[in-house]
């Protein structure tokens, strides 16, 4: 059997209210439906979820495995309105192990992941789907297939971006009202760039802070002044790294294939906008993520450099280059943050040595061995982690080695084994087949604790085992005792350690020169300050929210290490975008208000010495790779400036260096935003 269909009759509405056809919510904005499952739902690949959305922008929708009254695994998807859409749950034993953090993203249906345990098939008994959001009017479902054979669909709309890649439908301040208007602007644009291009004055040439002085080595480095930490430049003047992420970066590219009919129009793929196309192999984040398989299936178009190049034709690139690299000078923009080094098709290069600006790197592709313990962390204890980081060395450092203006690197970004929430990989390495090396490195530390044989260690977990050797072979029952716990407590902090350590030494071997930034974790947490933060010269972490100085002073009270914030970001519903960031406010006035306040309070923390904004372009309207559509940009997809947001960092940048030695104190008081989870 290929498919079973479950039809909409045969859901239980939970929450929301019938209305002929259609679906409408409750007075909690929320629609849950919930239908039995048959008993070989497992054997099927898909759960495809048919439905047509009512709202004014993307709203989640939850599919959920649950057993009883309780909901042990959710998986989620942001699905674009007014559209018929497939939303396809993938149901694999990665899947049930939970040992992904993000779902595929499939035409139509954006920024998957999930949430809750691991799970067994057959301990599950019904779904439910749950679709809520302030701004729900009501759907169409026409019920769940399972399928072992789901390909994917069009999307089924009407036109929703218009020929500059803006929305269609929706107005707001400075979109761009036609090409002519274009055309003007971005000439006026040009021609200021080519006076109105400085630091603010009293920076370096690095944009470090002339009137306060330390040895100079010719590279980047930290030092602590007995006040604060500060990074320093080349020529040894006190920096602080604002940094935009991708701001080298001529716009994002947007997902087009199976969404033609979304688009009022696509440039052809001649000559003057074949550099506006790529297919998915061409963005590393999607070949992480999704395979290289799946990522040439997938097709891209990127309209801010469409709008460059109707205007700029063939000269475009150095239009871009020039308007950009002088606006960040002039905004105080000292650092190019994250993706300096993905994209292939960047001009990276001619822009970092025609803007001079400092960055820092984030390697690709990470050390990983062929088997790995939980999600993407490796075999740490095995010699294929100690080729994988030689090898990651050499692959990702030789292009930058003797480049001065590199601060230094990012050994990975977000590791997704740290978004379970409370993971212990001692005990996902127990339950295990795979990762040998790891697991004889977890009995001799046993045997260590053990002294006096199996015997001890079957009465202090209260296990059966009959050697050592059976901890080799999958231990489907964790043991439940307080010794137990402890030991692979204490495990877990010898794999994170050895994870560290490992790829920390081999970096620092092959370039001793540049800063070792840590490993960019997705957020702060106990589970991230053990032992490896001693192998990184500076410790990174994205913090979004009000202000970043409460977390740092949190890891602060653990290591006294410089650090660094890799990501923060607010939107703006009034942009005209589908979805506005992780954190967000109703207006771009608002918005400019809570920028100002994260980065006036990021100097109020001895530890920090950077923050990098994510990003420097808004994301598209139907999506970037994964496909996130935020109002996050300081620019637009017609490369124009976001004016308050702009004005918050221009001022920002003339107090920074003063407000960070003590000398002037915050102004700018906080604003109320909103959180989408």
């Amino acid at each position: 059997m290929t498919k079973f269909q479950i039809n909409a009759e045969k859901f239980s509405l939970l929450a929301g209210q019938q209305e002929g056809t259609k679906l409408v919510p409750d007075d909690n904005h929320r629609i849950r439906l919930r239908a039995l499952l048959p008993d070989h739902w497992a054997s099927f690949s898909t759960a495809v979820v048919d439905i047509s959305i009512n709202a004014s922008h993307q709203i989640k929708c939850n599919l959920s495995l649950c057993a009883g009254s309780e909901s042990l695994l959710t998986l989620f998807y942001a699905v674009l309105p007014h559209c018929h859409v497939q939303i396809p749950f993938p149901l694999n034993e990665q899947i049930f192990a939970a040992n992904c953090a993000f779902l595929p993203p499939q035409p139509g249906v954006y920024k998957g992941g999930m949430k809750g345990r691991a799970v067994r098939p057959e301990e599950i008994s019904h779904v439910e789907i749950c679709v809520q959001n302030d701004d729900l009017a009501g759907l169409e479902f026409a019920g769940l297939t399972l399928k072992t054979d789901w390909k994917p669909q069009n999307v089924e709309g009407s036109p929703l971006v218009d020929s500059m890649g803006q929305s269609l439908h929706l107005n707001w301040p400075g979109k761009t009202q036609s090409t002519e208007v274009l055309d003007a602007y971005l000439r006026s644009e040009l021609k200021n760039a080519e006076t109105d291009n400085q630091y603010p004055v009293g920076w370096s040439r690095w944009g470090g802070w002339l009137e306060k002085k330390f040895e100079a080595t010719g590279w980047f480095r930290s030092e602590h002044d007995g006040r604060r930490w500060w990074l320093v430049d080349p020529d040894g003047y006190a920096f602080f790294s604002n940094g935009m992420c991708y701001g080298h970066r001529t716009g994002i590219y947007a997902l087009a294939d199976r969404l033609e009919t979304l688009y009022t129009w696509l440039p052809p793929h001649d000559r003057l906008y074949q550099n506006a196309w790529c297919t998915g192999d061409a963005i590393p984040q999607y070949v992480v993520r999704n395979g290289l398989d799946a990522a040439r299936k997938r097709v891209f178009v990127n309209f801010p450099r469409v709008n460059m190049m109707r205007i700029f034709g063939e000269d475009w690139l150095n239009a871009w280059i020039t308007i950009n690299a002088a606006r960040m000078h002039r905004w105080g923009i000292n650092t190019l943050g994250v993706g300096v080094n993905d994209y292939t098709d960047e001009a990276t290069h001619t822009f970092l040595a025609r803007s001079g600006i400092p960055f820092v790197i984030t390697f690709k592709y990470f050390a990983l061995t062929k088997e790995c313990i939980f999600r993407d962390f490796p075999d740490v204890f095995s010699e294929a982690y100690e080729r994988a980081a030689q090898e990651m060395a050499e692959r990702e450092l030789a292009p930058w080695r003797n480049a001065q203006g590199l601060i230094g690197y990012f050994v990975t970004n977000e590791p997704e084994w740290l978004m379970l929430e409370g993971v212990n990989l001692a005990e996902k390495l127990l339950q295990q087949s795979g990762a040998t090396a790891s697991k004889q490195a977890m009995i001799t530390y046993l045997k260590e604790q053990y002294t006096g044989g199996i015997e001890l260690l079957n009465a202090a977990w209260n296990t059966a085992f009959i050697s050592f050797d059976d901890l080799l072979t999958p231990v489907t029952d964790l043991p439940a005792t307080q010794a137990a716990k402890r030991d692979l407590a204490v495990f877990h902090d010898r794999l994170v350690n050895q994870y560290g350590e490992v790829v920390s030494r081999t970096l620092k071997a092959f370039d001793p020169n540049h800063l070792n930034l840590g490993m960019r974790y997705h957020r702060p947490s106990e589970k991230t300050l053990c032992s490896p933060l001693r192998y990184f010269n500076v410790f990174s972490f994205n913090c979004y929210g009000s202000e970043p100085a409460t977390s740092a002073a949190m890891v602060g009270r653990h290591i006294d290490l410089p650090m660094m914030v890799g990501e923060w970001q607010f939107g703006a519903q009034d942009s005209g975008l589908d979805s506005w960031s992780l954190y967000y406010t109703a207006t771009q006035d608002e918005r400019a208000q809570a920028v100002r306040y994260y980065l006036e309070q990021s100097t109020q923390e001895p530890h920090l010495t950077g923050i990098h904004y994510f990003e420097y372009s808004d994301q598209p309207y139907l999506g970037r790779f994964d496909g996130e559509s935020h109002n996050i940009g300081l620019i637009d997809v017609c490369n124009r400036p976001y004016p308050l947001v702009v004005k918050a960092f221009r001022e920002f940048a003339q107090q920074m260096y003063p407000m960070l030695d003590g000398r002037i104190q915050p102004q700018a008081r906080p604003v109320p935003v909103m959180h989408n989870p």
